[in-house]
């Protein structure tokens, strides 16, 4: 007879590994500029056009890219939200798209880049210190789904929220990657480690060292790549994390936030 103990741990790595195969099906892109999946939501075509996929909303769309509603339907002469329409092809205004700076970048400034929504969910920051040097948004031409924040290799890399580890391992791309299943339908990622300290299936608390910064999988230096994501939806993390203080804390890079 199996106990409950075990019954519950086959369970919890029956749903880490069903969790694991959606990530992979939906081929994060991760930081090396790789395409996006036609499985994914949305098709992004150009660096200011995104086209309506199944599902989607105005208020989503613009969360995506870090603008109001307002902004986004005055960039497509839209005066009902409900004049949206799937295959849609809308402008994203091009001061909202992000580029990447590279993972050493000069002239890093403390004052907060961001001006979109601010989400009543929030996390904490997962590194203590560092540079955001790439943003949420379109770049070189695929879609970058989260933020890359630059740090010294070794640095340490916190849970933004208690919840269960659903993945640590290598991902294609990502390289040494740790997966966290929150309440309320969200996850966070967490790439290019240099090495993991959580296992699948471990309950982690807000704050706890689950690795460190790294240079694996696909990536030009140092760095975490972080992710917050919705019913496997990516979400600009930067709606998602409290204004940092300004020393010694988060900088920002040209492109970096807003």
């Amino acid at each position: 007879m199996v106990d409950a103990p075990d019954t519950a741990a086959r369970a919890i790595r029956a749903a880490a590994v069903a969790t694991v195969a959606l990530w992979i099906a939906i081929a994060l892109a991760g930081c090396g500029g790789a395409a996006r999946s036609p499985a994914s939501s949305g098709a992004y075509r150009a660096e200011t056009t995104y086209t309506v996929a199944p599902g989607d909303t105005l208020y989503h769309i613009a969360s995506r890219f870090g603008l109001s509603v307002g902004r986004l339907m005055a960039a497509n002469g839209l005066s009902d939200p409900r004049e949206l329409r799937v295959g849609e092809t809308l402008t994203i205004p091009r001061s909202y798209s992000f580029a990447s700076v590279g993972h050493a970048p000069s002239g890093a400034s403390s004052a907060y880049p961001y001006r979109g929504v601010r989400e009543s969910r929030q996390f904490a920051w997962p590194v203590a210190a560092g540079v955001v040097s790439s943003g949420f948004g379109i770049r070189n031409g695929a879609m970058h789904d989260g933020v890359d924040i630059a740090a010294p290799r070794g640095t340490p890399v916190h849970a933004a929220d208690n919840g269960t580890v659903v993945f640590a391992g290598r991902l294609h791309g990502y390289g040494n990657t740790v997966i966290i299943q929150h309440d309320n339908h969200y996850a966070t990622v967490y790439g290019h480690d240099e090495r993991n300290f959580v296992h699948e299936g471990e309950h982690v608390s807000r704050g706890q060292m689950i690795g460190q910064i790294g240079t694996s999988g696909r990536t030009t230096g140092a760095n975490l790549h972080f992710e917050i994501r919705r019913d496997n939806v990516a979400h600009n993390p930067l709606a998602y994390l409290p204004e940092p203080p300004a020393a010694p804390g988060i900088r920002y890079a040209a492109g970096g936030g807003s």
